[in-house]
């Protein structure tokens, strides 16, 4: 289709389409397009919507839209890039054909209007298409410099903005295979819409069947292979699965469109984008990036924060909300950053990484070039993983087997998997992961209203000790039902404040396993026997609350409490249904690493107790309370050890 304008695009002021009072996508929801301020359900409000090819080509398609299971436009099952020639309404409705948003003018909530308005303020000093190349027009520009026309970039290519302070507004793509570097731009420089794009076209995989479902079958996988930018990532070494089964030329395709800005610290990328693209900022602090949208990742990180050869932390590092859609690599990743005391640095804004081919969110881990890449003190708020083939979030900064640390904290300092990280990290939802839905390490930080639903491996898995946790909740993990996986692993000593966990069906493993944790507002309904294994409740926290409700009448719920402070009793209380209002209690000690029983109420619904005896000849220190007794056999003689006032005495029972 030709001769019009469609420079509009339809999308939803949040990263995705949700519903209003949950992080649920409006799964096989319908979007209706219409005259602003008006119903656009009515077809005589309705407007004219069209598909946007790579090559820029539109297609006039009928409404309603619909959203697929990760809360994203499709087209006959293919995500697609919608855009109308006018702002709009829109009203979004769930598969029950109820209303769930409606605004009235989109564009009131568009970044597009920013450029709209900066084509009424901003005079370019420098328009691109008047000069040969960017390095020219760069050197000539003196506030301002137009990206008209698209650049056709050569790998390696390095423009030098000599410390000018700059608002870059582009219009147009650069375009190449390769790294393009802008350098030296000066600190309150300002790039608008920047937007990268491969030259080739890349071989991309989708591990995603119509449904939204994972493929887990290799050769179906690889039947996915085709040419596009937008329809997938292109697979690496990562794919473990399916790499030595690849062709040729597809391991070797290695292909990227890489902005990377250096030594340009203070500035703000705003709403950037790709068609196979990605960014780099290169050593740099305080520089954020805003809103990326109609953002398809090539086989690099989306954007990074890297430092790879220098030993200096850095700071100031954001990106902003938007979101980002498929590549090899992460939706965003930070090396060597650190936020300091005011954890200046981070993800926040509510950002949405979208089917990456490894982890939404991450801080890498480990060195490189010989200096460690471990990042402190971020901050990471509002943040939803969607369908990422390793993790949602991952924040860990010690991966692997335990080496010495270089140009970092020493082994001696702080121990594997120990580091004082000290993230804060804040209402991250993370969906269907192929991985771990929130994972990550170290002796320090706050993490508080975590959500994890339907990831394949754990929900949520951090290690180490020290940190703070408030809200968890797990929605069917172990999704892929893998023996020994658990749905919440806190495998240090932490103090965790509100647990929910839900199963709608249930997986092997634990529900959760925090057996050196203090734990407090527990609730898990339904969830069965055995499954929670946690530390202790102390005495001294006001308002603890365990609530582990049975699926049927016979059912045994379970909790095991693990020493954590020796001042508290270690203890397992089963309490099983088995008559009208007739109830079971069972007492356990973990005795080494297993439960042992001490004592068994209302067996059968008799009103009895059972109290065990000891199997073996106790020691005097076996009682070490006044006015107390234990029971132990004596061969075949029932005796009791007495402390009376603190005189200890053996009295035979049975002889």
């Amino acid at each position: 289709m030709t001769d019009i304008t469609a420079n509009v695009v339809v999308s939803n002021p949040r990263p995705i389409f949700t519903e209003s009072r949950s992080f649920k996508a409006v799964a096989n929801g319908k979007i209706y397009i219409g005259q602003i301020d008006t119903d656009p359900v009515n077809p005589a409000n309705q407007i004219p919507v069209y598909i946007e090819n790579e090559d820029g080509s539109h297609v006039q398609i009928a409404q309603p839209l619909i959203i697929n299971a990760a809360g994203k436009i499709v087209y006959n099952g293919q995500l697609v890039k919608i855009v109308t020639v006018q702002g709009h309404s829109m009203a979004i409705y769930d598969a029950n054909g109820s209303q769930v948003d409606y605004i009235a003018n989109v564009l009131k909530y568009d970044p597009d209007q920013y450029s709209i308005e900066a084509d009424k303020k901003f005079k370019y000093s420098v328009k691109l298409s008047d000069y040969l190349t960017l390095q020219d027009a760069a050197s000539a520009a003196v506030d301002g410099l137009l990206i008209d026309v698209d650049y056709h970039f050569t790998d390696g290519e390095t423009v030098d903005f000599s410390g000018k302070k700059l608002t870059i507004e582009c219009k147009a793509k650069f375009i190449g295979d390769g790294k393009l570097t802008f350098e030296n731009l000066g600190s309150g420089s300002r790039i608008v819409h920047p937007h990268m794009q491969s030259q080739t076209v890349p071989y991309v995989i989708s591990r995603w069947d119509s449904n939204g479902e994972w493929i887990t079958e290799p050769s179906t996988i690889i039947s996915t292979l085709t040419q596009s930018r937008t329809q997938g990532y292109a697979p690496t070494v990562n794919d473990v699965d399916i790499y030595n089964s690849l062709p040729d030329n597809v391991k070797n395709q290695n292909l990227i469109s890489h902005l990377i800005i250096s030594n340009s610290s203070g500035i703000d990328v705003f709403y950037p984008k790709a068609t196979f693209g990605s960014y780099e900022s290169f050593k740099n602090n305080n520089v954020k990036f805003w809103y990326p949208r109609d953002f398809y990742g090539d086989m690099s990180n989306c954007i990074a924060f890297t430092a790879w050869d220098s030993t200096d932390y850095y700071h100031g590092n954001y990106v902003i909300g938007g979101s980002t859609n498929y590549g090899s690599g992460s939706g965003v990743c930070f090396y060597r950053n650190d936020g300091g005391v005011g954890h200046d640095g981070g993800v926040i804004g509510g950002f949405t990484p979208y089917r990456c081919g490894e982890s939404g969110v991450k801080t890498y881990q480990n060195e490189v070039n010989g200096i460690s890449q471990r990042c402190y003190n971020l901050r990471f708020i509002d943040i939803n993983p969607i369908e990422t083939y390793y993790d949602g979030v991952d924040l860990n900064a010690d991966y692997g087997t335990p080496t010495e640390r270089q140009h970092d904290y020493t082994l001696a300092q702080y121990a594997w998997n120990n580091l004082p990280t000290n993230h804060i990290v804040s209402n991250i939802q993370a969906y269907k992961t192929h991985g771990v839905g929130i994972f990550g390490d170290g002796s320090t930080g706050f993490y508080r209203d975590i959500y994890a639903s339907y990831s394949r491996g754990a929900g949520i898995f951090i290690k180490g000790s020290g940190k703070n946790f408030k809200n968890l909740t797990s929605i069917q993990n172990n999704a892929a039902n893998t023996p020994g996986e658990n749905q919440i692993i806190l495998d240090g000593a932490n103090i965790i404040d509100g647990v929910n966990i839900i199963n709608y069906t249930q997986p092997t493993g634990l529900a959760i396993f925090a057996p050196n944790s203090t734990v407090t507002n527990l609730n898990a309904p339904s969830v069965p026997s055995s499954s929670i294994n946690i530390g202790n409740i102390e005495g001294l926290v006001v308002g603890n609350l365990i609530h582990v409700q049975p699926n049927l009448a016979n059912q045994t719920s379970a909790v095991y409490l693990n020493v954590v402070n020796t001042s508290v009793a270690s203890k397992r209380e089963d309490t099983i249904k088995i008559g009208p209002g007739a109830s079971e209690v069972t007492r356990y000690v973990i005795s080494g690493s297993s439960p042992r029983l001490t004592m068994r109420e209302n067996h059968g619904d008799f009103g009895s107790v059972n109290i065990a005896f000891s199997g073996t000849v106790l020691p005097d220190e076996a009682v070490p309370d006044a006015n107390s007794y234990a029971v132990y056999w004596d061969g075949t003689n029932l005796t009791a050890l007495i402390n009376h006032g603190g005189v200890l005495t053996r009295q035979k029972l049975t002889t």
